[in-house]
């Protein structure tokens, strides 16, 4: 993560521009770093809380239809799970990887790794039941970013974070567009056991602890640098049209 001190003439820390996802350096943007600033979604920090989270990067995934190796995909110069972390790390106190690959695998990020529970094979929910599971004392929220959404509004974590408690829920979700992003989402300690049931009962859809929790659906309009949020990269078309967007953005902030 690059930190850069200042703010631009449009009164956004310059910090905030580089904390979102990194653009200007994955890039190879060399432009005005105050022009850049403009098209990055700044935190709302009127929604901001103290209450901690834990970050959950889902890097699970078999990743068929991507050929393999989704995580390490580049997006703008940068891997995927790269990306992902960055955003992550920029709205929670700490962030782990969801993965039964191993440690040694990404060993160059210095995250713990956090296998599926109760066994591999569970789908994303033995994800989010592991990330539960590994919850640290003092943590009561586990907000689960998946490895193959890249752009995510900053102020993800703390408007989920206060539909769920304003709904007096155990998790929330995040919607764009009219779609539903069941993995964008944020989760209690206390659904670990909600998931762990229907796990056992082989159902493994991600919808189902949400509907069971009565969780809100949080719906984020604005884009993210111009990008629409939640776009996911399942595939090598969706890895270049991510990139040719990223780039047409870029270009578009230096003129």
């Amino acid at each position: 993560m690059i930190a850069r001190a200042g703010i631009c003439h449009y009164g956004k820390t310059i910090d905030a521009c580089c904390q979102a996802l990194d653009y200007d350096e994955v890039i190879k943007f060399r432009g005005p770093i105050q022009r850049f600033a403009d098209i990055v979604t700044k935190p709302d920090q009127s929604r901001s809380t103290n209450i901690p989270t834990l970050g959950l990067v889902l890097a699970g995934g078999e990743a068929r239809r991507m050929g393999g190796n989704k995580a390490f995909r580049e997006v703008g110069g940068k891997s995927l799970i790269g990306r992902v972390i960055d955003v992550a790390q920029a709205q929670c106190e700490q962030v782990v990887i969801s993965s039964n690959a191993g440690v040694e695998t990404f060993a160059d990020y210095g995250l713990t790794v956090v296998a599926d529970q109760p066994a591999p094979g569970q789908g994303p929910l033995g994800g989010i039941l592991g990330g539960l599971l590994a919850l640290p004392e003092g943590v009561e929220w586990l907000v689960t970013f998946p490895v193959d959404c890249p752009i995510v509004p900053l102020d993800m974590v703390a408007r989920l974070l206060v539909a769920a408690e304003d709904a007096g829920a155990k998790a929330a979700f995040a919607s764009h567009a009219d779609r539903d992003h069941y993995l964008s989402s944020i989760w209690h300690r206390d659904a670990a056991s909600v998931i762990a049931d229907l796990l056992a009962s082989d159902d493994r859809r991600v919808r189902g602890p949400l509907q069971a929790l009565d969780a809100p659906r949080v719906v984020f309009e604005d884009k993210v640098a111009g990008l629409e949020p939640f776009t996911n990269v399942n595939t090598p078309d969706d890895l270049r049209s991510v990139n040719l967007a990223l780039e047409k953005q870029v270009a578009l902030s230096t003129q």
